[in-house]
């Protein structure tokens, strides 16, 4: 994503998760103390103000999520009970299949998410952030031969600057500033770049060509007809290396689908770190578990991504060879028929697709050690 000042905007309040007393993980409770040791009482004031106001609209938010989500009257007033004990929205109640309070231990709230993130890796919140832009991402992997896919040609305002031969190869257009797979274009074969000017003609705002990429054998038959990737993320660890801490596979779930992403409606399935295994896929925003593809029938769990070893290796080496500014970085990684590709990185990962498709909090592991250690070291 650019630098959306509506984005910014409603990211600028820390919310305090409390009225007085902080409500949430372990892993941050030092956090928190020094947040409420430094506040002023002005800060005091508004925190405990905004807290009550969360606390009345809990049960507004509880009824929305179980008409939206289709579930029973005793979840909703097992989820009112649950948010205010915990400071919870609802939703992540919903999302991360929570039962009891103390399931929320591990977890990081969903809108804790920003503050923590501007604090340890503040680069991700600047206009020149490297990894908010996709030409200046390749740059830095060009730079440090990283495996990323070829820019073909550039287009800004309809104007095209040609960088490479587009030789008669299928082609995708995706906005240097998107996310989410928004404003991805799917241009078929262009023998020329006269062909991908007329294509493009008209579009507004600056866009990156690019052939499209091949999915690995291995996955095709989970793959349907979009680029399935695994979101790798990795934090520096206590002495500044790069550490592999969190991994989310990505694929769709129909036939028609370009993009692999949960806005389109995509699965997601845990990656076990040491093998590359996957676990039971679910959408990111309700729905079903899936031990088996729900469109071809192939088998989901405990298959192994293919080259998973490369993929953890390519993600520590990107890190530590050209984004060492960063202290935590989302890798979106392809495996393809010649190996793992770069597809793009994400200052700003989230917390709701790793924690939902795990099943669990990432304040449980190695990213909640981290991240408490960041923290500290920021402070």
């Amino acid at each position: 994503m650019g630098y959306d000042w509506f984005y910014f905007a409603k990211k600028a309040y820390a919310l305090y998760p409390g009225v007085v007393a902080p409500a949430s993980g372990p892993f941050l409770a030092a956090h928190y103390a020094r947040r409420r040791a430094r506040r002023g009482p002005l800060r005091a004031a508004l925190d405990a103000l905004v807290g009550l106001g969360f606390h009345a609209w809990i049960p507004f938010r509880a009824a929305k999520v179980q008409r939206k989500f289709g579930l029973d009257d005793a979840w909703r007033r097992q989820a009112v009970s649950i948010a205010r004990a915990r400071f919870a929205d609802p939703q992540d109640i919903a999302l991360f299949r929570i039962q009891t309070a103390a399931d929320l231990d591990g977890y990081i709230r969903r809108f804790e998410d920003a503050g923590l993130n501007k604090q340890i890796n503040p680069r991700g919140w600047t206009r020149g952030c490297a990894l908010a832009d996709k030409a200046a991402f390749y740059d830095r992997c060009a730079a440090a031969d990283l495996p990323h896919p070829q820019t073909v040609a550039v287009s800004t305002d309809g104007r095209l600057t040609s960088h490479a031969d587009p030789a008669g190869r299928e082609l995708v257009a995706k906005p240097t500033d998107g996310e989410g797979g928004d404003g991805v274009l799917l241009l078929g074969t262009c023998c020329d770049t006269q062909a991908i000017a007329r294509a493009l003609a008209g579009r507004r705002g600056t866009l990156v060509v690019q052939p499209r990429i091949a999915t690995h054998p291995d996955l095709a038959d989970i793959a349907l007809n979009a680029l399935p990737t695994v979101r790798v993320v990795t934090i520096l660890d206590e002495v500044g290396r790069p550490e592999v801490v969190s991994a989310t596979f990505r694929f769709a779930s129909v036939e028609h689908a370009a993009v692999d992403n949960m806005k389109a409606g995509g699965l997601i399935a845990a990656v076990d770190l040491a093998t590359g295994a996957l676990g039971v896929a679910c959408k990111g925003y309700g729905g079903d578990d899936h031990a088996a593809h729900p469109a071809t029938g192939a088998t989901i769990v405990g298959r192994e991504l293919p080259g998973w070893l490369q993929v953890k290796a390519l993600a520590v080496r990107a890190h530590a060879g050209a984004f060492g500014d960063y202290v935590l970085i989302g890798w979106d990684i392809a495996m393809t028929p010649e190996g793992p590709l770069l597809i793009e990185g994400n200052g700003k990962p989230g917390v709701l697709m790793p924690q939902r498709a795990a099943r669990r909090g990432l304040g449980g592991g190695r990213y909640g050690e981290l991240l408490a250690h960041h923290l500290a070291t920021k402070a």
